[in-house]
């Protein structure tokens, strides 16, 4: 998950709830959820650790909040130093999870798979999930083929390799070993989400400022046909 620029503009933006629906829905989803104080969450791709600190504020449960960037984890370290008796903020590569099998009740993945190898990832966060757990994923999905040329615009502005379809996604799943598919209904357009939430670094490059109009600007763009989907397995 290294060495890609849009990721590196969320860093040094600060970027919180950057996924899909941000914050707001990441908390409807939560809310149908029984999260108790014993329970261990992973919060996988953690950002600068706006989910976490609502886990820890809402559930009072231990979260364990994973990020592969060094900026990303300083922030989430910051946002989160009032809260650690409950949040451990851990480097860490979610293709290769530093944790035993059966150690978390709840894994929580907000637009990061896609942007690692899908199937490693998918196969590590079944790994690591307790065998009566739960994983809620968010990830962009294609809603009907894409041509060659927006594929490859896609792909090349999120430094990802693939856009996958809903099927795609539910075949990888079940793949990884999850007998339980489920696709949560929720508003499934591609849109830019509103940002509540930011902390910038000092001297941002001009080229993240330039990677971020080009993301606006395909967001923008009528008609096109991605989207995103909420999946919930065990």
């Amino acid at each position: 998950m290294m060495n890609n620029p849009y990721l590196d503009l969320l860093a040094y933006f600060g970027i919180g709830g950057a996924h899909p629906g941000g914050i707001q829905l990441t908390k409807d989803l939560l809310s149908n959820e029984k999260i108790l104080p014993n329970h261990y969450v992973l919060d996988i791709g953690c950002g600068t650790g706006q989910t976490a600190e609502f886990l820890t504020q809402t559930y009072v449960c231990r979260v364990t909040a994973v990020d592969n960037h060094p900026i990303i984890i300083e922030k989430a370290k910051k946002r989160l130093e009032n809260r650690t008796e409950l949040a451990d903020v851990v480097k860490g590569n979610a293709q290769n999870l530093p944790f035993s099998e059966n150690s978390f009740d709840l894994v929580l993945s907000e637009s990061v798979v896609t942007f690692t190898d899908i199937d490693k990832t998918l196969s590590e966060l079944f790994r690591v999930l307790k065998r009566n757990g739960h994983l809620i994923m968010i990830e962009m999905t294609a809603e009907s083929p894409l041509s060659k040329s927006l594929h490859k615009e896609v792909c090349n502005l999120y430094g990802i390799t693939d856009v996958l379809s809903e099927k795609e996604w539910t075949e990888k799943l079940r793949k990884a070993g999850f007998t339980h598919v489920e696709v949560i209904s929720t508003p499934s357009e591609l849109t830019q989400t509103e940002i509540t939430d930011i902390a910038l670094s000092e001297n941002i490059g001009e080229e993240l400022y330039d990677l971020w109009d080009e993301h606006t600007s395909l967001l923008e763009q009528s008609n096109i046909p991605l989207g995103y989907r909420v999946f919930r397995c065990n």
